[in-house]
């Protein structure tokens, strides 16, 4: 395995940055065809951690933009959090990207070490009472059923999977779904809110500027299409996908500028778009802030729309994945 390069040296620009990060960031966020792995590119792993961090720091010299200056201040503050603690995320497909690199390139030992890795990170995890949530849990445990099933699966592969299946069957996920259910989340949401709407104001207060928007509108129709899995977040899958528009240092947010592309098309939203993301904003608040149980945020957006429970479950679990992303249509709770 090699290298993924000297991020020591200065960066010449942000193109270089983010050329850097995607290297990085290959099996949790594929985004080109890869030749060769290094350890570092192992989700959460001490090599991916420093080597993460070093780009970050190589960053911190280029002249970036307020925008991009704001996303790397973000991903920066998130090095503070116990997302290390969960390598795989449970709405990424992160064995299968491994497993089809594996197809062309044998790294069948680092699968396994990395398997063990994760279920020695939550066992960690839960000594620092930090645990996966029944929804993260239930996603994880489809992910590793979908990966036993594949044909190409080798068979070292297939017993340490098989093993760490096992040991999820007998997890007890956390109660609360939401952040603040995690020792440090409070402040982990905080800095989310802080991000996506760019205005630090306290939960509390947003719930009370979204409440006075929603007062008076009645429920409304919102048609909507959502991709199968949660690969992208609802906000992601409102702009175009294609590596063609990326512009950020996030691979959670596609590489995309989400809260920019919200700014762009937020006074151009339909009626039913804005309430549908001020209903979004407002259970997002509840979930995270509030510990929300799963029904009382169904309650809540089936309250302000009209949607199938298959499509309320999909927004439920996205709000899960994807904390305050919604807060990039921050902007609706200005004024009219």
């Amino acid at each position: 395995m090699s290298a993924c390069g000297d991020t020591n040296n200065q960066y010449q620009n942000k193109e270089q940055a983010q050329q850097a990060l995607q290297r990085l960031n290959q099996f949790l966020r594929p985004t080109d065809a890869i030749s060769s792995v290094s350890e570092s590119q192992f989700p959460f792993s001490a090599a991916y951690l420093k080597e993460r961090h070093n780009i970050y720091k190589a960053m911190k010299g280029l002249e970036l933009t307020p925008a991009a200056q704001s996303s790397l201040d973000y991903l920066i503050i998130a090095e503070r959090f116990p997302q290390r603690y969960f390598t795989w995320p449970a709405h990424i497909p992160v064995l299968d990207n491994m497993l089809d690199h594996n197809q062309h390139n044998d790294i069948t030992d680092a699968i396994n070490n990395w398997i063990g890795f994760t279920q020695q990170q939550l066992v960690a995890a839960k000594e620092s009472k930090l645990r996966l949530n029944s929804i993260e849990l239930t996603a994880l445990q489809s992910q590793v059923t979908k990966s036993l099933a594949r044909s190409d699966l080798p068979e070292t592969i297939k017993r340490t999977l098989i093993q760490f299946n096992d040991y999820l069957a007998s997890y007890t996920p956390r109660g609360s779904v939401g952040l603040y259910g995690l020792s440090n989340g409070g402040p982990w949401y905080q800095s989310k809110l802080n991000y996506f709407s760019g205005i630090t104001k306290a939960p509390i207060n947003w719930l009370v500027a979204i409440q006075a928007q929603l007062k008076d509108i009645k429920q409304v129709p919102y048609m909507i299409t959502f991709a199968e899995n949660h690969q992208h977040s609802v906000l992601a899958q409102r702009f175009p996908l294609s590596k063609q528009n990326t512009a950020g240092f996030d691979w959670a947010q596609n590489y995309h500028e989400l809260t920019l592309n919200a700014a762009q098309i937020a006074t151009r939203l339909t009626p039913e778009e804005r309430t549908f993301w001020l209903a979004m904003m407002e259970t997002d608040l509840g979930i995270h802030y509030h510990a929300w149980t799963v029904q009382q945020a169904r309650v809540n957006l089936l309250k302000h729309l009209q949607m199938t429970p298959q499509q309320v479950d999909y927004l439920l679990a996205d709000i899960i994945f994807y904390p305050a992303q919604s807060f990039s249509f921050a902007s609706l709770l200005t004024p009219q």
